[in-house]
């Protein structure tokens, strides 16, 4: 009986013991979202490390089971039946990128588990409503349409947009050509292979269409960065501009001194903004852990555990799936000490932000804001 008492869960739910509540993520641990990933991870973990040694989420230690999905999405769909069936895991977490996180959702959704904050602005986690799944990061068309508006306030006309031939490309393209028509924007649209290797028909294009000074990239790192090199070795002198999801930092490292000069919107607070609470208390958590890097997407993995935990403590002691549910649709402006980045949850609502800015790229992968 006292074995009992001291090893079994209050409660028969999955992944929730008297000592820690177990989550699951599947991310690209490998691949072209390996560096983004691991900060993100990085971000998590200063922040879930703080509430451990503090004692937990009611007396409960949060525990990560990390599984490598090398950003394909049939890897992550096996990794989620694993993370649910196998490794009984509370919740799924911060998994990185749209085809690994929809090819999860459903699995995620059919079991009824919280899929919390995925690292990416995909159209189809923003929308249809999904009551299981929560995001913390503006769209990819919101990143979109806040760069055209600002760019072209500017004066500039003529845009090259390069996307990828999937159905995420396709999503984001058509989004962008509205926007483009609402601020009377003159967009050429260039699609790529889905690997972004082969680029000479892409750069063939976007000289053709002798776009001014800007250009809108989308994939992964390397895909942009083959992009940037060879019309920078054919004399284009444009502007070139990416989204949150390109992984700015290795973007930024792998081209080095081509790097300078190019804008790229973020989906949260900038990393070196000191007079900001939130980023005050996560440069303080990270030099704690012993993280001198600052990245986005650490901030981002920061963010979404502080959020999480917020809402396991919300739910109270006698945890369940859902009862989590409901704490986190609780969460708003209104009653949570959001540091400067704006939450907002509801009901009806589970994507709770559109915070949109922009930086440049400066020398030594670093940047400007």
């Amino acid at each position: 009986m006292l074995l009992a008492w001291s090893f079994s869960p209050v409660h028969a739910e999955t992944g929730v013991t008297n000592t820690r509540i177990l989550l699951g993520q599947s991310v690209g641990l490998s691949g072209p979202t390996a560096q983004m990933s691991r900060q993100l991870l990085i971000g998590a973990r200063a922040y879930f490390d703080k509430i451990n040694k503090q004692g937990g989420v009611h007396g409960r230690r949060i525990e990560l089971v990390i599984r490598d999905d090398k950003y394909t999405a049939s890897l992550a769909a096996y990794n989620t039946r694993q993370l649910i069936e196998s490794d009984k895991v509370f919740a799924l977490f911060g998994f990185v990128g749209l085809p690994t996180s929809r090819a999860a959702v459903p699995i995620a959704t059919k079991a009824r588990v919280p899929f919390f904050a995925p690292l990416t602005g995909g159209p189809s986690l923003h929308a249809p409503f999904n009551r299981y799944v929560f995001t913390l990061r503006a769209s990819y068309a919101e990143e979109y349409a806040y760069a055209l508006h600002n760019l072209s306030s500017m004066g500039l006309r003529r845009f090259a947009l390069v996307y990828q031939q999937d159905q995420s490309g396709v999503s984001i393209k058509q989004a962008v050509e509205d926007q483009a028509r609402t601020e009377a924007i003159d967009l050429v649209s260039i699609d790529i292979d889905v690997d972004g290797r082969n680029v000479e028909p892409v750069i063939a294009k976007i000289l053709d269409a002798r776009s001014e000074v800007a250009m809108l990239l989308t994939g992964d790192y390397l895909a942009s960065a083959r992009i940037v090199r060879a019309l920078r070795s054919r004399g284009y002198q444009g502007q070139f501009f990416a989204i949150s999801f390109v992984g700015q930092k290795a973007l930024a490292e792998e081209l080095g001194d081509l790097a300078r000069g190019i804008l790229v919107t973020q989906v949260v607070p900038f990393p070196w903004r000191v007079s900001m609470p939130l980023v005050a208390e996560y440069r303080k958590r990270m030099s704690e852990a012993g993280y001198e890097n600052l990245t986005f997407s650490s901030l981002e993995g920061y963010i979404a555990a502080r959020v999480l935990v917020e809402g396991l403590r919300r739910a109270q002691r006698d945890l369940t799936r859902e009862k989590l549910i409901r704490a986190l649709e609780s969460i708003n402006a209104r009653n949570y000490s959001d540091g400067g980045y704006v939450i907002n949850f509801s009901p009806h609502n589970h994507n709770a932000s559109q915070y949109v800015d922009m930086a440049a790229m400066t020398g030594g992968a670093r940047f400007l804001n």
